[in-house]
């Protein structure tokens, strides 16, 4: 008859047997749960994390941008500021993942008196009725900056053609930022307001 250890021993093997054979099962399958893990859930959840705080970054730029322009000195000085392609909006390009498309400015005047908005594009159209002395007067005098973006995800995944703002390609975004015009005073050379300039 075996010692009672002798018989231990021939059952650890044959458990040690199938713990092999089950755990070589088990590394396979941990090969494929692992791609679907990252796959569907991290690449995902990374995705949504950084286009909110691209998203944050941007706004307060163009935020800062249409503060200062509304500092400027005349209304064409403001428009050649936001034209101009040296200054194509450097800062939003440097933060990575946003593309600028489009900028449009434009200013938007509000009479007290009427209760009328109107809005323009261009200097030297402001009619003498709401500038500062006119008729209309007083107004808010507004300065309006859209700017249109494309945020990109930090990672793009391209399974199909289908395109999934945010996961599979950018998610195009309008900044809107509004601020009041500061300078209302009047040229000493030529007599006209800095704002119609």
């Amino acid at each position: 008859m075996k010692p009672w250890w002798c018989k231990a021993s021939g059952i650890v093997k044959r458990l040690r047997f199938r713990r092999t054979e089950y755990g070589a099962a088990q590394v396979t399958e941990f090969g494929a749960a692992l791609f679907i893990l990252l796959g569907c859930v991290v690449l995902p959840l990374l995705n949504m994390a950084i286009i909110p705080v691209r998203f944050g970054m941007g706004k307060s730029i163009v935020t800062a941008e249409v503060r200062r322009l509304a500092r400027s000195e005349s209304f064409s000085e403001a428009l050649a500021s936001v034209t101009s392609e040296s200054s194509k909006w450097q800062q939003l390009n440097a933060i990575g993942g946003i593309d600028v498309n489009e900028t449009e400015l434009s200013m938007k005047i509000e009479s007290t008196k009427t209760k009328q908005i109107e809005t323009f594009r261009a200097p030297k159209t402001i009619p003498a009725r709401v500038l500062p002395e006119g008729k209309d007067s007083p107004c808010v005098y507004l300065l309006d900056l859209k700017v249109d973006v494309a945020i990109h995800p930090l990672v793009s995944i391209s399974w199909t053609n289908i395109r999934i703002p945010g996961l599979t390609g950018p998610i195009p975004i309008r900044f809107h930022e509004v601020a009041a015009w500061e300078n209302l005073t009047r040229d000493p050379v030529t007599g006209d307001f800095f704002l119609n300039q």
